[in-house]
């Protein structure tokens, strides 16, 4: 099978790099645990990018070292992209459970990553299609199909309290337009494939929230003169 070498994921994770210094400097300024969940969050959106680049079959291919970083780190951001909208939008109390949840399903996915590193599937044994975010979906549904169902709820939970979440801070303030970057950027990822393919979606959701923060500061730099 032909690859060609996908460099999507280098933007994505350059990007995403970026993004979590700047929200990490933030939260040392400020100390605002939703900066705190944000800068974890991007912190492992450009780690979940990158090891999706080096999966290049040209680069190192898929290997059980590569997939269970990404695995990980592409689920658990999720939920500490919406435990950073709760923090921001609710009493900290809600916020802190839902934590707790995300805390509690980021770790049997840990566990349950580790206890199938020997069940690495023969590649040669999978539908692949040669393109590089299809493929990682065909693979993370056959090598870890026992823990999928916490992947789901994760991915769909967190991503609802995001889009929900930012939704509801510009209905509540229509001043703060930079939330509805926020929304839009949440949408892609249950958009699966359209408009821009698996790895697409991921750039131009990242590219989203990243305008979406730089708004917000402008915003805030201007209610403070």
């Amino acid at each position: 099978m032909n690859y060609k070498i996908n460099i999507i994921p280098l933007f994505t994770s350059i990007i995403s790099f970026v993004f979590a210094a700047l929200l990490l400097r933030q939260f040392i300024q400020r100390r605002k645990l939703h900066q705190l969940m944000w800068t974890i969050a991007l912190l492992f959106y450009g780690i979940s990018a990158l090891m999706e680049l080096l999966m290049n079959p040209d680069i190192l291919d898929f290997n059980v070292s590569l997939f269970s970083v990404f695995y990980i780190t592409a689920t658990s951001l999720v939920g500490f992209l919406g435990a950073g909208q709760l923090y921001l939008v609710v009493k900290h109390k809600v916020s802190h459970i839902f934590l707790a949840f995300v805390l509690i399903f980021s770790l049997v996915l840990l566990v349950g990553t580790i206890l199938k590193v020997e069940d690495f599937p023969d590649l040669l044994s999978l539908s692949l299609t040669g393109d590089l975010g299809e493929d990682i979906r065909v693979i993370s549904k056959d090598y870890l199909s026992s823990v999928y169902i916490y992947v789901v709820i994760l991915a769909s939970v967190g991503g609802t309290v995001l889009l929900v979440g930012s939704l509801y801070s510009f209905v509540r303030d229509r001043t703060r337009y930079y939330a509805l970057f926020f929304t839009f950027g949440a949408i892609f990822p249950f958009l699966r494939n359209i408009p821009f393919g698996y790895l697409g979606n991921e750039l131009a959701a990242v590219i989203l929230f990243f305008i979406g923060f730089i708004l917000s500061i402008l915003y805030m730099n201007k209610q403070n003169v």
